[in-house]
């Protein structure tokens, strides 16, 4: 990947609104609260974790408590909402994030993140984000959505009805990000007729 699994998600975490202004970094996550704030914001009616321990410093045993229920929560949303199985996914170890904030396996809890953003009802608006990155950035993210697809299977179909499920999932995912694309583009191109429009006054 042009850039480190974990980098590119950070990134996008940080187009989500928060309270404070401050670039999100692994060590700010170890702990889970703000990934739940985020899960909040993507499902409001699902990711309620008002029972996360806050305020748990450098307790990494609490840390890791929270990182569990994120986690759980997240697979659960899987199987209940979307009816996605996640089979053979690399399942993030919260032992390694919480006590050591491990990025490898941080990436592997952000990725399952993403999974909710892209699938959710509101996917549309979080993938306009994605598209608004940095061009390497978005390179990495969009690699991280097509990985965690290979995982996904429908937990009520046979092998071949999941084939074809998956192919229609990547050819809406393909859809929406084209015509986002051709919205930015609409845009930057306004952008400079406006912008060459005004020049133009300048010498009338």
């Amino acid at each position: 990947m042009p850039a480190d699994k974990c980098e590119c998600l950070l990134e996008w975490l940080n187009t989500f609104e928060r309270t404070d202004d401050i670039l999100l970094e692994s060590a700010d996550l170890t702990d889970g609260l703000i990934i739940s704030g985020i899960l909040n914001e993507i499902a409001p009616a699902w990711f309620d974790l008002s029972d996360l321990k806050d305020n748990v410093s450098d307790n990494w045993r609490l840390k890791v408590s929270n990182l569990r229920k994120v986690k759980n929560a997240i697979l659960d949303y899987y199987q209940e909402v979307l009816e996605l199985e996640l089979v053979n996914f690399p399942m993030p170890d919260c032992n390694a994030i919480g006590e050591k904030n491990d990025t490898e396996n941080l990436g592997r809890l952000l990725q399952l993140v993403l999974g909710c953003a892209v699938h959710c009802d509101e996917k549309e608006e979080h993938i306009k984000k994605i598209m608004c990155l940095e061009e390497h950035i978005q390179t990495g993210v969009m690699r991280c959505i097509q990985e965690l697809m290979e995982y996904e299977i429908p937990r009520t179909m046979g092998n071949r009805d999941y084939e074809e499920k998956l192919k229609e999932s990547h050819q809406e995912l393909n859809s929406v990000f084209k015509e986002v694309i051709i919205i930015i583009f609409f845009l930057d191109h306004l952008s400079v007729c406006m912008s060459v429009s005004a020049c133009q006054s300048l010498f009338l």
